[in-house]
């Protein structure tokens, strides 16, 4: 399937690789399916997280615990009902980038980060109340 991407133009995309975001994204609750872009190479981090059916929006994303090792979450029943997560499952954690100017500046959002359900690429927001908005990712 081919999508207009914002930063790479038009690629093709399986259609498996489709993350469904029932609620939405804070501030993009109408945008409901996004895909994950490695363009550095596969599980290579940064990512993109891009919406699929238009170009914006789209987002640079990091695994927190490879910036932030002490990382930790739960989710609530009602995540973990929305994620359709069961015991055992794996679950991606993807936090937000600010990429300004000067790369070297980047922070991530480690207050709401995105969960992804990589059994069935069903993915939520949620706000933990312990972290900060911008953590330096080249500190």
């Amino acid at each position: 399937m081919k999508i207009t991407t914002r930063d790479f133009g038009e690629v093709d995309i399986d259609e498996k690789t489709i993350i469904t975001v029932p609620n939405g994204i804070i501030g993009f609750e109408d945008v409901k399916r996004y895909t994950l872009l490695s363009p550095l190479g596969e599980g290579v981090f940064p990512m993109w997280f891009q919406a699929v059916d238009k170009a914006d929006p789209c987002f640079v994303v990091y695994d927190p615990w490879q910036i932030y090792p002490d990382y930790k979450f739960e989710i609530d029943d009602e995540m973990q009902d929305m994620l359709s997560a069961e015991e055992g499952d794996a679950l991606q954690l993807l936090a937000v980038a600010i990429v300004p100017d000067d790369y070297k500046e980047t922070t991530i959002n480690l207050r709401c980060p995105i969960i992804v359900n990589t059994k069935n690429n069903i993915a939520g927001q949620t706000i933990l109340e312990d972290y900060e908005f911008k953590y330096p990712v080249y500190s």
